[in-house]
């Protein structure tokens, strides 16, 4: 019996010792449960259009079916948050230690609205009911107002071929694009020209990832005799803001004078203006037929009469 309890307690220690070793080799570190990274802002998958907002850092992750990036944007507003273009890029990302997937969510107003108010708090947004486009599709954006003299956007976008093209194997990937984007003083223009300028960037190696769908088709007029084609006069926009048609404003007639003679300058000496003297003052011109002084003034005309027609 003693020789078991001393078996036991020799045997102990061992086992902790063992225990602890393997404890301590099975640690590697502390570690990002997501695959994310700083990247230089030069290797952004999507810009703004040139003359800002500028791009301070960009926040890579990349999963097993997506790369995503938070795009950080220079923000000079009072209403709290942080500009920031937010991208998804789903696709063969083949990055052999991303074990988790990004689950795509389709683009819904309802929850566009409730990201908007999360990532603008405070702020009276409001969705607008235009049809609008950029050049990879169709956008939508709520806009509102911000604290102090802040005007506020938060726009999405998604690029997607159509249903009847997709496959497996061509044709296939999506785009998710939202643009937060406060600033003092802008108008609503003005923050509209961020999303109808900036460029996508990004894109995979494999040749059938294509969201952006087929090319559209060249106009068959086109090189085709009998269809002229004539310069049109564009007014000239500044870079990143769509062209907005110019309506031709009619210029209100000018009302019509009637042209009339001018009176004919007469050559006759005005009459003087007699002033009386004041009582006491040397009299300078014998008295008048009434019996009072005076004092003759000529009139201002006077100087222009020859000096032989002046009083």
């Amino acid at each position: 019996m003693a020789k078991r309890l001393l078996s036991r307690r020799s045997g102990s220690p061992v086992i902790l010792l063992c225990m602890l070793l393997a404890g301590c080799t099975a640690r590697e570190g502390v570690r990002m449960p997501t695959a994310a990274a700083m990247v230089p802002p030069e290797n952004a998958l999507v810009l703004p259009p040139p003359g800002g907002p500028a791009v301070l850092s960009v926040v890579e992750r990349r999963t097993s079916n997506a790369v995503e990036q938070d795009i950080n944007l220079h923000t000079s507003a009072a209403t709290p948050g942080q500009n920031v273009l937010r991208v998804q890029f789903f696709g063969p990302v083949g990055a052999s230690n991303a074990q988790e997937r990004t689950a795509y969510v389709p683009i819904r107003s309802s929850e566009m609205m409730r990201e908007a108010h999360r990532a603008i708090p405070g702020a009276a947004l409001r969705q607008t009911a235009d049809y609008l486009q950029n050049n990879y599709g169709p956008f939508s954006y709520a806009f509102g107002r911000g604290q102090g003299d802040d005007s506020c956007l938060y726009a999405w976008q998604q690029i997607r071929p159509p249903q009847h093209r997709r496959s497996p194997l061509r044709d296939y990937g999506t785009i998710q694009i939202r643009l937060r984007y406060c600033k003092t003083g802008a108008t609503q223009s003005e923050l509209l020209a961020a999303v109808y300028g900036y460029t996508i960037l990004g894109t995979f190696a494999d040749p059938d990832w294509n969201p952006y769908g087929e090319p559209p088709a060249v106009d068959p007029a086109l090189g085709r005799a009998g269809n002229p084609i004539y310069k049109q006069e564009r007014p000239l926009a500044a870079a990143g803001s769509p062209i907005q048609p110019v309506r031709a404003v009619r210029s209100a007639p000018e009302p019509k004078r009637s042209i009339r003679p001018e009176p004919q300058q007469r050559t006759a000496v005005p009459a003087a203006i007699v002033v009386p003297a004041p009582n006491g003052s040397p009299q300078t011109r014998p008295p008048g037929p009434s019996g009072s002084s005076a004092i003759v003034v000529p009139t201002p005309a006077c100087g222009a009469q020859p000096a032989s027609e002046c009083p």
